[in-house]
């Protein structure tokens, strides 16, 4: 992955994660969609979608990094410390 696309994956997959999970979680907490709703929706996606895109720049790397080790073939790529 070139830095372009890893800049516009994590800027892309930061704001529709955000954008569902407060939607979804103002929506159950409100009891439902109203005009209330939308403003409280984004209220939560602006606390939502910074914490979601320093998580994709800084956690999700790692998580991939430990996905690969995870799905390693055993037999031809032996564990070793990284």
């Amino acid at each position: 992955m070139n830095k372009k696309q890893f800049w516009l994956s994590a800027l892309l997959s930061s704001i529709t994660m955000a954008l569902l999970m407060s939607g979804s979680m103002s929506a159950i907490r409100m009891g439902g969609v109203s005009l209330e709703w939308v403003s409280a929706w984004m209220e939560g996606f602006t606390i939502a979608w910074p914490v979601a895109i320093v998580a994709n720049l800084t956690i999700l790397p790692k998580i991939r990094q430990f996905t690969t080790w995870l799905c390693r073939d055993k037999k031809t790529q032996p564990v070793t410390a990284s």
